[in-house]
């Protein structure tokens, strides 16, 4: 039975020895002694068989507690040889205590078999100076050493000020230009005005209305079987001249919005509104419905679009030369006064 277990273990020794001749390791160091804040190369060599696939041992940012990782190479193969590949991980390291360290093996993996680097120490020296470089120190120059001071409190500038807040400034002048222009507009369209002021015309809006419905007039298009195109032109004077005359978005409205419009408004009488009816519901059929009034109905409509002009235009008060000369003979009466009473 002993005979047994003494076989097992060497067969096993035996196999350890020859999976450890297929890879074996080592770890390298430029310099065993540095001075503190100093760099210097840790190296990783393997040596393997040409198909083997090995582990390297995996750092993240210390080699052990107080050196540090600087960078890492890749893993580089540095010669080929029988079979057999160097391979090579060069890792840059540096500590900032002064302290003796020791490098703890490394383990290198593959499959079920793991091989070992031996451990070594690695010392970290405070920084010596000698005599002569000490000698060579002016110590004349060196600035003399003095408290913290507190920060100063300094009063801000415009450009300090406009790079914090100058966008929320901009942003408020937006924000208050388009409530007062948001609020202009909902005043138009809530007191039934156009949205933008036209310009006034420069003659009265009955006078451009009436030179309108005479041009027209003129033309006869609905005698010619172009009733669609007449009533059109009607409709659109009449528009216009509501617009012109009461200030109100007349173009923008249907027929029946326009006519509640006026009836709400009371801006005309009864009379008025039935023309406007009459006018605007046989332009809606001809335009919209292919209707053909009758020539009475034509001839009825324009006579009452010169009927709601002619009732509805605004009246300036003219001096007329009756009264003018009235004026004249009366201020000739005034001014003759003092004259007589000199006398």
């Amino acid at each position: 039975m002993q005979q047994k277990n003494i076989i097992l273990a060497l067969l096993l020794l035996i196999s350890n020895y020859i999976s450890a001749q297929d890879f074996s390791a080592s770890l390298q160091l430029d310099t065993f002694q540095i001075e503190m804040g100093d760099q210097v190369y840790l190296k990783l060599n393997l040596v393997q068989a040409e198909k083997l696939k090995v582990q390297f041992p995996q750092f993240k940012d210390k080699i052990i507690e107080g050196i540090d990782i600087v960078s890492k190479s890749g893993i580089d193969t540095v010669s080929k040889e029988k079979g057999k590949l160097f391979l090579r991980q060069n890792i840059l390291i540096t500590a900032f205590d002064d302290s003796l360290y020791t490098i703890p093996p490394f383990a290198f993996v593959s499959g079920t078999d793991t091989v070992y680097t031996k451990s070594m120490s690695f010392d970290v020296q405070k920084a010596q100076f000698d005599s002569t470089f000490l000698s060579q120190l002016d110590t004349t120059q060196m600035l003399p050493i003095f408290d913290i001071k507190k920060p100063i409190d300094t009063p801000w500038t415009f450009k300090e000020f406009w790079q914090y807040y100058g966008l929320y400034i901009i942003l408020f002048l937006i924000a208050v230009v388009l409530f007062f222009v948001g609020r202009y507009f909902y005043k138009r369209y809530k007191d039934n005005k156009p949205l933008f002021k036209a310009e006034k015309p420069k003659e009265p809006a009955h006078i451009i209305a009436l030179r309108k419905l005479d041009q027209l007039k003129d033309k006869k298009l609905w005698q010619s079987d172009r009733a669609k195109e007449y009533y059109s032109e009607l409709t659109f004077i009449l528009r216009e001249y509501l617009e012109n005359r009461y200030n109100i978005s007349a173009l923008e409205r249907t027929s029946h919005e326009l006519i509640e419009l006026l009836r709400h408004s009371k801006l005309m009488d009864k009379e008025r509104i039935e023309e406007f009816k009459q006018i605007f519901s046989l332009g809606d059929l001809a335009k919209f419905a292919k209707f053909k009034p009758l020539p009475d109905e034509n001839d009825l409509s324009l006579k009452n679009a010169y009927s709601i002009v002619n009732n509805t235009k605004l009246i300036i008060a003219e001096e007329t030369e009756e009264d003018t000369d009235k004026n004249e003979e009366e201020n000739k009466v005034v001014n003759s006064k003092p004259e007589e009473n000199d006398a």
